[in-house]
């Protein structure tokens, strides 16, 4: 469980970072909807999509969802071709309510979408005889902590922190 919690801060950590970044390139591609790649009918998070023949790295994964939020790092391998993936991502994600916020494409590919209160970095690497996704989800800096969730975690804290707490 430490193990999880460590990886959830990690990626949390990692999302807030890299999504503070304001990069943006403008994307011109000129790949036609019949070079496009398919779905996978594998989804770890039903509204962020994953093209047919990749599977899941379950070793270098984890996802966490509950009714407040979700956060979770996704690794799928797979044989297309890493450009037929980035606009694969282009294509799919709007369908799924995600807006694309930038993409930087050096060696490995690496597309930042948001929504209203989460965000999801796609990263494509190609490697010298597959391709490998990783999706990152998270909650969006600032999101997460409602007043009434910082209300309670105050009261916790207190709680927790009282003599009579100790005592026990």
């Amino acid at each position: 469980m430490g193990k999880n919690i460590f990886k959830m801060g990690i990626i949390f950590l990692v999302l807030a970072i890299s999504g503070c970044a304001t990069t943006s390139t403008s994307s011109s591609s000129g790949y036609s909807s019949s070079s496009s790649v398919g779905m996978s009918s594998i989804l770890k998070f039903d509204d962020v999509p994953v093209p047919a023949g990749f599977k899941i790295i379950d070793n270098e994964s984890f996802a966490f969802q509950n009714n407040n939020m979700r956060v979770g790092l996704l690794r799928y391998a797979g044989s297309p071709d890493a450009n037929k993936v980035v606009q694969f991502y282009k294509e799919q994600m709007p369908m799924y309510n995600w807006d694309l916020i930038n993409v930087i494409e050096y060696g490995q590919r690496v597309m930042n979408f948001e929504r209203s209160d989460q965000t999801c970095i796609v990263t494509i690497q190609p490697l010298s005889t597959r391709t490998v996704i990783a999706i990152a989800v998270a909650p969006k800096s600032g999101s997460t902590m409602t007043e009434e969730k910082v209300q309670k975690y105050k009261e916790l804290r207190e709680e927790f922190s009282s003599p009579k707490s100790k005592a026990k």
